[in-house]
Order: C-alpha cells, then sequence, then structure tokens
C-alpha cells in the first residue's frame, strides 16, 4: 500500500513538472550579414539569451545564415573566419584552425541585440567590417 502510494505521488510530481514547462518552443530566423559591404563568406551569428541558458549559433554561408532559436531578447555576437597558419613539426605539417578576424565589438563585446519572436528575428540584416 505505501508502496503504491509512493509511486502515486511520483507520478503526480512528475505530471505537474511537465505541466508547469511554459517555455516557447523554438522558432526559424534567419538573416543576412555583410563584411566590409559585401556578403560575408564563412562565419557565425551565435544570439545569446538575455537570461542565460545555451546559446543558439548559426552558420553563415555566402552572407546567409538560418535556423532556429528560442523566443526572447538576445545579444548577437558575429564572427568571420579564415584559416589559420599550418604548423610544421619535424617533417609533419598540421593544418592550421579557423580564427575568428572581425574585431571583438562583433562578438564578445557585441553591444547589438534582437528580438526573437514567432515572426522570426528582428533585426536579421547585421553589417560588420574587418576593421
Amino acid at each position: 500500500m505505501a508502496r503504491c502510494f509512493c509511486l502515486s505521488a511520483l507520478l503526480v510530481g512528475s505530471l505537474l513538472l511537465v505541466g508547469c514547462n511554459k517555455e516557447a518552443p523554438p522558432v526559424s530566423v534567419s538573416g543576412t550579414v555583410t563584411l566590409d559591404g559585401k556578403p560575408m563568406d564563412d562565419g557565425s551569428v551565435t544570439l545569446v539569451g538575455e537570461k542565460g541558458g545555451a546559446p543558439d549559433t548559426l552558420e553563415v554561408k555566402n552572407g546567409q545564415f538560418s535556423g532556429v532559436s528560442k523566443p526572447g531578447k538576445k545579444k548577437v555576437e558575429i564572427r568571420a573566419f579564415k584559416m589559420g597558419q599550418p604548423t610544421k613539426m619535424g617533417d609533419v605539417t598540421i593544418p592550421g584552425s579557423p580564427t575568428n578576424y572581425l574585431p571583438e565589438r562583433f562578438n564578445t563585446d557585441s553591444k547589438i541585440t534582437a528580438d526573437v519572436t514567432a515572426g522570426g528575428l528582428n533585426p536579421s540584416t547585421y553589417e560588420t567590417k574587418s576593421k
């Protein structure tokens, strides 16, 4: 009897926790990024929620990005990549890794913000400069 009561209490508690989750589902977002007036070749746009949680990182190819993000106010971080210098160790060459070359004002020190709503990302167009 006590075992049945414990299992019932556990089941009801679990259902209450699931029912209290009012977080909105992710929505589709898309946009464009330019670098020095031209579509950015290769990079990323990261949407960081102001209340924490895992950021949403979207790949940029030929100036376009798309994906999903959780609704809310976001800090926008933009990075552009080029291959770093290879390293030579004896007779072996280790390829370089991608390196962000945008100034910090577009990523780690970004003041760019956007809103993610059911209608998408606003604003969805970003202009960056390599210097």
